[in-house]
């Protein structure tokens, strides 16, 4: 659980209080909700992040958890790193917002990145790390200002796989 850290203050005998940000305080609300049994149960979630450097970790967190609530350990890893680059890719682009969305369905996990910025282009640039994503995900776009992934969570074939790509499986 996330806690407020407690730093040396300026002034002797008084602790100074380092504030969580604003994608802090969600996560750690998002993750209390997920063990108090509020949520997690539904198959599908979306969170909406300040364009902070803050974004990242506290994306990574809310993933971990609602992977954890949804019995996908397995693809915890992959899905982790994925969603670091892209929330990252995000952030170069994004002046307000950014929507990390995720969903489960017919074993499939997607995921989706998406600059929310009024202001923002109207198509998003192709991530930076491509070959990541094509070595983790059975498929992968972008859609607008959306980057999105799909990940195979059961013993299925991706329906959008190109014939010629090869399983990472070892």
């Amino acid at each position: 659980m996330l806690q407020p850290q407690v730093e040396q203050s300026v002034v002797p005998d008084q602790p100074a209080l380092r504030m969580l940000s604003w994608n802090g305080l969600m996560a750690m609300a998002d993750g209390m909700a997920v063990r108090a049994g509020l949520a997690g149960q539904d198959r599908a979630v979306s969170w909406l992040l300040s364009a902070r450097p803050s974004a990242v970790p506290s994306a990574r967190r809310m993933t971990a958890v609602r992977l954890a609530a949804w019995g996908l350990q397995e693809q915890a890893e992959d899905v982790d790193r994925l969603v670091s680059e892209l929330v990252s890719d995000a952030l170069r682009h994004a002046t307000d917002k950014i929507r990390l969305a995720l969903w489960v369905e017919e074993g499939l996990l997607r995921g989706e990145v998406e600059d929310a910025s009024v202001q923002a282009a109207a198509t998003a640039a192709a991530p930076r790390h491509v070959t990541l994503l094509g070595h983790l995900v059975c498929c992968w776009g972008i859609a607008g200002k959306v980057v999105w992934f799909e990940l195979v969570t059961s013993e299925r074939d991706c329906p959008h796989a190109h014939p010629d790509r090869t399983d990472r499986k070892e």
